[in-house]
C-alpha cells in the first residue's frame, strides 16, 4: 500500500514538473468538452422553454370539440373520471352562449357583445394567471323570488349579482381595466316568443380580468348554471337568474338562495344534457390518449399535437445530433488520450524502468499513466465547465430580446454534471489503460543494459 501511495505521489509530481505539457493536455480535453456542453445546454434549455412555453399555455391541453352532441351526466362523469383528464365543465350551444354587456356606471360606451364561457373550481386558464377559479353564481336577496323573466312581481325583483371573469378585450370595451375586480356590468340576453323580442338581464359582478395572451376575443367566464340559464332563456324555458331588461337593481350582491335557485343550480349540474364542453389534459403526454378516447367514440376534437409533435420533433433531431457529435468527439478524444498516455510512457521508459529496479510493484507502474489520465481529465472537465459559462451567459445575452425573463437558451442542468464528469473520468481511464500495460511490461534490465 506505501508503495501505492508513493506511485500516486510521483505521478501527481511528474505531472507538475512538466506543466506545459500537462496544460497543453488539459486544453485539448476543454477544446473538446466545451463545445459538447454548450450544444447539450443549448438543447436543454431550447426543449425546455418551448415545452415550459407549451405547458403555461392551458390551450395546449386543451381539447375541444369540433360540433355539437349530446352529453349527459354520466358522460361526464366518466370522462373526468379519466387519469389524463385535468379538469371538465359542461359547454352549451354556442348560439346560446352569447351575452351584450354594459357598464350601468358610463352609460356613453355602448354594449358589446361577448362569447360566455363556463368555468368551475380547477379551472386551468385563470389558474395560470393566479386569477380566482371560483365565480360565483347569482343568489336572490333575502325574501327574493326568482321566477321567469318578464313575470309580475318576480320581475320587480333585484337582480343579485353573479361573479364573473372577463377577458382583456372585453373588459376594455366595456370601460374597466385589469384592475376591475369588483366593478358592475349588466349583462343582456334577447329571444323571440311568439313575434315579440323581448330582452332579459343579470348583474355581472367583475371578479377578476384576464390577460390579453390568456383570450384574444370578447368573452366572460361565467358559472355553469348561468349559462345553462342563458339557454334556457333563449329556448324558451324558465331562466331564474334574469329579469326584465331595465328592473334590475345593479349592485345586489345577493343574500341566502331561495329552493327554486338550488334546485335550478343542482339540476344544470347533476340532470342536463349539453351540446358541448371544455376539458384540459393533465400533462402533454395526454392530450393524444384523450385525442384517441374521443375518436374511439366518434367524437371530433381539436386538439394542438402539432405543436406538441414539433417541440418532441426537435427534441429527438438534437438528440440524433447531438449522439453523433458527442461519438465522433469520444473518438477523437479517446484516440487523443490513448496515444498522448502512451507517448509519456515512451518518453518517460527509462525512469519507470528505474522505479521497477527499486522494487515498485505491478499495481503501482500501473496506476501510474493512469492517475495522470485522470488528473488531465478533473482539469479538462473544469476548464471545460468555465469556458461553457463564459458561453451560455454570451448566448443568453444575445438571446435576451427574444425570450422571456425565466427562459434561458442554454442551460445546463446541475444534474447532468457528475454523468458528464463521470463518463470523462470513465474515458480517460479506460483510454490510458493501453499505457499502463506497456507499463507494466517494461523490464528492469533494459534500463541497466542502457546505463
Amino acid at each position: 500500500m506505501n508503495a501505492v501511495l508513493h506511485t500516486l505521489n510521483m505521478a501527481w509530481r511528474d505531472y507538475r514538473y512538466e506543466a506545459l505539457l500537462s496544460a497543453c493536455s488539459v486544453f485539448v480535453l476543454a477544446a473538446v468538452l466545451a463545445p459538447l456542453m454548450v450544444l447539450l445546454g443549448v438543447r436543454n434549455g431550447v426543449v425546455q422553454a418551448m415545452t415550459e412555453r407549451l405547458l403555461n399555455d392551458p390551450r395546449t391541453l386543451e381539447v375541444t370539440p369540433s360540433g355539437s352532441g349530446r352529453y349527459d351526466p354520466q358522460w361526464f362523469r366518466a370522462l373526468s373520471g379519466l387519469p389524463e383528464t385535468a379538469f371538465v365543465v359542461p359547454q352549451t350551444r354556442s348560439i346560446a352562449a352569447v351575452i351584450s354587456l354594459s357598464n350601468p356606471a358610463d352609460s356613453r360606451l355602448p354594449a358589446n357583445t361577448a362569447s360566455l364561457i363556463a368555468t368551475a373550481p380547477g379551472d386551468p386558464l385563470p389558474a395560470r394567471y393566479g386569477l380566482p377559479d371560483a365565480v360565483t353564481a347569482p343568489a336572490p336577496e333575502e325574501g327574493g323570488q326568482p321566477g321567469a323573466a318578464g313575470a309580475g312581481a318576480a320581475g320587480e325583483s333585484a337582480v343579485p349579482a353573479a361573479g364573473v371573469i372577463l377577458s382583456e378585450s372585453a373588459a376594455r370595451k366595456a370601460g374597466l381595466g385589469a384592475d376591475a375586480a369588483g366593478a358592475l356590468l349588466e349583462g343582456r340576453v334577447e329571444r323571440v316568443v311568439e313575434g315579440r323580442r323581448e330582452a332579459a338581464a343579470v348583474c355581472l359582478r367583475v371578479e377578476a380580468v384576464l390577460p390579453a395572451e390568456a383570450l384574444s376575443t370578447d368573452a366572460v367566464l361565467v358559472p355553469l348554471a348561468l349559462l345553462a340559464a342563458s339557454e334556457d332563456y333563449r329556448d324558451g324555458r324558465d331562466a331564474p337568474f334574469f329579469r326584465p331588461a331595465g328592473k334590475a337593481r345593479s349592485g345586489a350582491t345577493g343574500g341566502s338562495a331561495s329552493p327554486e335557485l338550488d334546485a335550478y343550480i343542482r339540476a344544470a349540474r347533476d340532470k342536463r344534457v349539453y351540446a358541448s364542453f371544455r376539458l384540459y389534459a393533465r400533462t402533454l403526454d395526454d392530450v393524444a390518449p384523450l385525442r384517441d378516447y374521443f375518436l374511439e367514440r366518434n367524437v371530433d376534437v381539436y386538439v394542438r399535437a402539432a405543436e406538441i409533435e414539433a417541440v418532441r420533433d426537435l427534441d429527438r433531431s438534437f438528440g440524433v445530433v447531438f449522439g453523433l457529435i458527442t461519438g465522433a468527439a469520444l473518438f477523437g478524444f479517446t484516440a487523443s488520450t490513448a496515444g498522448n498516455a502512451l507517448a509519456n510512457v515512451k518518453r518517460k521508459r527509462r525512469s519507470l524502468g528505474v522505479m521497477r529496479l527499486l522494487g515498485f510493484p505491478g499495481g503501482g507502474m500501473l496506476l501510474f499513466p493512469v492517475v495522470q489520465s485522470l488528473l488531465t481529465a478533473v482539469f479538462g472537465t473544469a476548464a471545460a465547465y468555465v469556458l461553457y459559462l463564459c458561453t451560455a451567459y454570451g448566448i443568453d445575452m444575445y438571446f435576451a430580446g427574444r425570450i422571456s425573463g425565466a427562459e434561458t437558451v442554454c442551460a445546463l442542468p446541475p444534474d447532468r454534471l457528475p454523468a458528464v464528469f463521470g463518463a470523462v473520468l470513465l474515458v480517460s481511464a479506460a483510454a490510458s489503460l493501453s499505457a499502463a500495460f506497456r507499463a507494466i511490461s517494461i523490464e528492469p534490465s533494459e534500463v541497466i543494459r542502457d546505463v
